[in-house]
């Protein structure tokens, strides 16, 4: 298993701005983590599973991603919100006792699938939470493919990426394992290509990257959203709209290749030649030919 590996340099092609994804609520935090030496003034944002901290409220790459799916307790201390996940503890500070709150009550909302029962919020509050449940879970049950996927094995999604490297390095494909789907990138590093393969397997109402440290995700966008954040925009999204050779034949294609078709006779028509001959010799009268 192997991270996805930043080149040293980004493509002009692959280096335009990306849309930050729309957060189920976000502000400003103050942060502690394991890497931190203290508190770091921060921007949150959760969606889905998955809580990023950014530089500001208008960064687009985060510093730091948090998987709720290994979210193990949740609890208030010392003025702050602790998270305690496998392996760590991230403690957040909000500006105000009633955004501590709402951030209590979405992580909680986001990682049970359900509102919290001992929330202290208003009634519009909690409705905004239930709100955002019923938006979540329509949007895990109905899973949205996204315009990277496409039906092709793995020589071919090799192929493909290569021929078409001015617009994205990673499509989703279907899993040889069965079990999910697999992301197949391809990058430059160093003078040297490097193409990769990952396993993306389905779990409950999720999705599960195999990597170093397995990553949960809720939707097979959020896989995407990972792989493009962790290489910090290296990796981008191959769209149906920039692989326009995708159906031509590729000349070293190691896909044996069908026999040669025997030209079709035309029936002899000896009265039908004739007329054909005529209609020739008329065109070119008239056209000067």
């Amino acid at each position: 298993m192997a991270q996805p590996v930043p080149p040293p340099r980004r493509d002009r092609a692959r280096s335009r701005p990306r849309p930050r994804p729309r957060h189920s609520y976000e502000g400003f935090v103050e942060k502690r983590g394991p890497r931190d030496q203290g508190y770091r003034r921060v921007w949150a944002g959760l969606r889905g599973l998955t809580l990023a901290f950014y530089g500001g409220p208008r960064d687009c790459e985060p510093l730091e991603m948090l998987d709720l799916g290994e979210l193990v307790a949740v609890r208030a201390e010392g003025g702050g919100l602790v998270l305690r996940l496998r392996g760590q503890e991230v403690t957040m500070k909000a500006e105000s006792w009633e955004a501590q709150e709402m951030w209590r009550g979405f992580i909680l909302t986001m990682a049970e699938m359900k509102v919290p029962t001992d929330l202290a919020l208003l009634p519009g509050h909690l409705f905004q939470l239930s709100e955002t449940l019923r938006e979540e879970r329509d949007r895990r049950a109905t899973p949205r493919v996204p315009s990277c996927f496409f039906e092709v094995t793995r020589p071919e999604a090799e192929r493909l990426l290569e021929r078409s490297a001015d617009g994205g390095n990673m499509v989703l494909r279907p899993g040889g394992h069965g079990r999910g789907v697999s992301v197949t990138t391809r990058q430059e590093v160093n003078g040297t290509v490097q193409v990769k393969h990952y396993k993306v397997n389905r779990v409950d109402q999720g999705y599960v990257i195999d990597v170093d440290t397995p990553h949960r995700c809720s939707s097979l966008a959020e896989v995407v959203q990972y792989f493009v954040e962790c290489s910090k925009g290296s990796l981008q999204p191959l769209h149906r709209e920039y692989s326009p050779r995708l159906g031509e034949q590729d000349p070293q294609s190691s896909a044996p290749h069908p026999a040669p078709r025997r030209a079709l006779q035309p029936p002899h028509n000896d009265g039908m030649a004739e007329e054909l001959a005529k209609k020739l010799q008329l065109r070119r009268a008239l056209t000067g030919d």
